[in-house]
């Protein structure tokens, strides 16, 4: 079954990096990491250990395509998705 609840939680992640105004290319690395942990979450059957090494590759990407100021707006996104994330383990 599609979660779409879950899946929206991405979509401030994928707005933050459309205004970012990355070239294509850089933008398509980053999309990839975006696609590989929806794909991930959409159906719920997920494991929290390659969420959060997606997440984690995430961030790095964003820091070395942008860096860390640039890409603040982008780096809040995907921590208020981590937070999120972390709330729905057991031990969260």
């Amino acid at each position: 079954m599609y979660d779409e609840k879950r899946v929206a939680q991405l979509r401030p992640i994928r707005a933050a990096l459309q205004g970012a105004g990355l070239p294509v290319v850089k933008m398509r690395k980053v999309n990839t990491i975006i696609n590989a942990l929806e794909m991930q979450i959409e159906d719920g059957g997920d494991s929290p250990e390659v969420n959060d090494l997606l997440i984690q590759a995430l961030r790095k990407a964003v820091e070395f395509q942008l860096g860390p100021d640039q890409g603040r707006p982008i780096l809040t996104a995907i921590a208020r998705f981590a937070v999120a994330e972390r709330k729905r383990r057991p031990d969260g």
